[in-house]
């Protein structure tokens, strides 16, 4: 009787220890797949194929409290990448990782370093990013992006301050 009682204990103490919670942190999933082909997209510039990951009212915030369409920032890409004759993300230190939130919302997260080449002088820019992106059926509605482009603005600054002391010297 009593190795009934024990075994009895045993078991209750065994399932009670059992972690009966969900997942909520993912290292794969579809939705970091999604994210790791609109990361190749954008070096590949590939806009037609980078929008059709997002739904059609998805909201992005890049250093901005302010949000704007996919299309506004497909613009904004092509005017800043202008001047790169080549740009892409390390292979190394590349992380995605995926969390189900306490409201049940999917959210990706991505930190990578983006490498660039300056068209005009070969000089080379490197920015650490991080991504955000909250996805429903498979395509993001919100992305949140963090990144100093104050690097960019420098190196074009100097660009342009080059050209204009060698027109006035020019005169």
């Amino acid at each position: 009787m009593k190795k009934i009682i024990y075994l009895g204990l045993t078991v209750i103490l065994f399932i009670s220890c059992q972690n009966n919670k969900p997942e909520r942190y993912f290292a794969t999933s579809a939705e970091i797949d999604v994210l790791k082909a609109i990361i190749k997209d954008y070096e590949d510039s590939n806009w037609e194929n980078w929008v059709t990951k997002y739904a059609d009212t998805a909201k992005i915030y890049h250093n901005s409290l302010k949000s704007i369409s996919p299309n506004e920032l497909i613009k904004g890409f092509k005017v800043q990448l202008a001047d790169f004759s080549d740009y892409k993300f390390s292979k190394e230190d590349i992380f995605y990782e995926m969390i189900i939130d306490n409201e049940g919302e999917k959210w990706v997260y991505f930190w990578g370093t983006w490498e660039g080449n300056l068209a005009a002088n070969n000089k080379n820019i490197v920015i650490p990013v991080h991504l955000a992106a909250q996805f429903v059926n498979g395509k993001i509605v919100k992305e949140h992006a963090y990144y100093d482009n104050v690097p960019v603005m420098l190196a074009i600054n100097e660009i342009k301050a080059s050209k204009m002391l060698e027109e006035e010297a020019a005169e």
